[in-house]
């Protein structure tokens, strides 16, 4: 059994979105648990046409020990947690359980700042178990090549000395399966923006599992 959590300090970079496509890559036997008070997950969840559970179980700094019970409970293969955009309590102890944490950054230079946080809560749960867990992952999301920073943002994140996943493009296909309540791969299946998940979601896997 493998826990994998999205992570980061800033909303609006796709977090969300991967959460779910990662979770349908790695169907069926794997459950996504919906910790962000928004509820991304759980809405996309709606018309029952994912082929995965969701569970949604927002996480807030008052009930972390009964959180983390509920999903350690959790007996599928992979879990997936869609963590909430803050720092707290609640993302520091979801960290220190998780096998991978698998960071979206955007390509502008606000969430590239954003990213020096969610390295440093890494950090500090990787001191604190004492491991080399959680092992973590940049993916270069939203990504559009005709701007400077998207041509530029894999660079960058090698910089951090952490493993740097296969890029997300933007794209709207993204947004229609949302409206759709389908993950990209029943949505557009054989479409470039699930080839890039299925490559996104292999490498997760073998991280992860590892």
């Amino acid at each position: 059994m493998a826990i994998i959590a999205l992570a980061n300090l800033k909303g609006g970079v796709g977090k969300s979105t991967l959460a779910v496509n990662i979770s349908g890559a790695l169907a069926p036997n794997v459950t996504l648990v919906d910790a962000d008070p928004q509820g991304t997950a759980a809405a996309w969840a709606e018309e029952g046409q994912l082929p995965f559970d969701v569970m949604a179980a927002p996480l807030s700094d008052s009930a972390v020990t009964a959180w983390l019970d509920r999903v350690l409970a959790i007996e599928t293969e992979h879990t997936v947690i869609d963590l909430p955009p803050m720092l707290g309590e609640a993302t520091t102890a979801a960290l220190a359980i998780c096998d991978l944490a698998v960071v979206p950054v955007s390509p502008s230079g606000a969430d590239i700042r954003a990213t020096n946080g969610a390295i440093e809560l890494i950090e500090k749960a990787r001191t604190a178990r004492k491991s080399d867990k959680p092992r973590a992952l940049l993916v270069p999301s939203k990504v559009d090549r005709r701007t400077a920073a998207g041509a530029e943002i894999e660079a960058a994140l090698h910089g951090y000395g952490e493993p740097v996943g296969p890029s997300i493009a933007q794209r709207i296909a993204h947004a229609d399966a949302f409206t759709a309540g389908q993950w990209i791969g029943d949505f557009a299946k054989g479409s470039a923006g699930h080839s890039e998940i299925r490559a996104l979601a292999s490498v997760v896997k073998k991280i992860a599992e590892r």
